[in-house]
């Protein structure tokens, strides 16, 4: 049985490695929103991994942007960067979540109010089909994309790194788990706990209730 207080254990599944498979819209690439429907997609030549990383060419084949894949999903894109330069892999991670915990932790100060807040916002914080969430040593991740499950080993090494010797635990939703074509066993529920937020204590239940727990 996993024990759901070990950091992730046992995950083998990380950014792809090689050439990156590319995949050509329909339409231009005007909006700046990342999510990419089907129908503005064209079918790639070759096989393309659901969940895998690819290389985004608009109408005319000029190269747009990078982001996730899947054919068994609406949402068949969801952009992750605009930047030619930029590979989604452990660093990117690391950027991006770390710069969505500075922003609760520095700008926002939710540390002098509460233990309790959303860390990663999906598409608020440039990661979309992600939303992470902290419980005072808790940290919670939910999965809405197959990409971002694919991408687990990169995104839960972020979390350890930001929150060392924290309890653990993943889900999804298993009509999102369907939807997107991916299978995510989480481990056994973590005890319940206890929160404070604006000096209330609320319980808090991850594993147990609808979203993430509070």
């Amino acid at each position: 049985m996993t024990d759901a207080t070990q950091p992730f254990p046992g995950i083998q599944v990380g950014p792809q490695t090689g050439p990156l498979p590319t995949v050509r819209l329909k339409i231009e690439r005007n909006s700046a929103h990342p999510w990419v429907f089907q129908k503005m997609v064209e079918k790639p030549s070759g096989r393309v991994a659901n969940g895998g990383v690819v290389d985004i060419l608009d109408r005319g084949g000029k190269w747009c942007a990078r982001g996730l894949y899947n054919a068994h999903s609406r949402i068949t894109l969801r952009v992750l960067t605009s930047d030619p330069t930029e590979a989604i892999d452990d660093a990117f991670f690391a950027r991006k979540i770390g710069d969505a915990v500075a922003l609760r932790r520095d700008a926002v100060k939710l540390d002098t109010v509460t233990n309790a807040y959303r860390l990663v916002f999906s598409e608020a914080d440039g990661l979309s089909g992600l939303v992470v969430d902290r419980f005072g040593d808790m940290i919670v991740v939910e999965y809405f994309a197959a990409g971002m499950f694919r991408l687990r080993q990169s995104i839960h090494k972020a979390l350890e790194g930001l929150y060392p010797g924290s309890q653990f635990y993943w889900f999804a939703e298993d009509h999102v788990a369907k939807q997107e074509s991916f299978d995510c066993h989480a481990p056994p529920a973590p005890k319940p706990g206890v929160i404070t937020e604006h000096g209330l204590k609320f319980r808090v239940a991850p594993g147990s209730k609808h979203i993430t727990g509070f």
